[in-house]
């Protein structure tokens, strides 16, 4: 498995409208690619800001397929990005999973 993992600085008076905006585009551009398994938005807990966008994908080549396909621009087209102050993409590769 493969997990994209996107981490966006929001400021707290906007955390609101982000949330909205992010949930409502990931379901509007993710509910049909291919090997996809699992999209969410984790809030961060009080006192944070960075929330973290977490797709997990069947295995590498799924997610290089998603980074080239019109999903993928769709998405990150969205202006919801820009009420994120920073963000920071980490690809991560399964070890172990229960």
């Amino acid at each position: 498995m493969t997990t994209a993992v996107t981490e966006f600085t929001v400021a707290a008076p906007v955390q609101g409208a982000f949330e909205d905006n992010f949930t409502a585009g990931m379901r509007t551009t993710l509910n049909d690619v291919p090997g996809l398994r699992n999209a969410r938005l984790l809030r961060p807990r009080k006192g944070s800001h960075g929330y973290l966008a977490v797709l997990d994908f069947e295995d590498d080549a799924a997610f290089t397929a998603y980074t080239s396909a019109e999903a993928f621009r769709a998405a990150h087209a969205d202006p919801t990005h820009s009420l994120a102050d920073d963000n920071r993409v980490t690809v991560f590769e399964a070890v172990t999973q229960v």
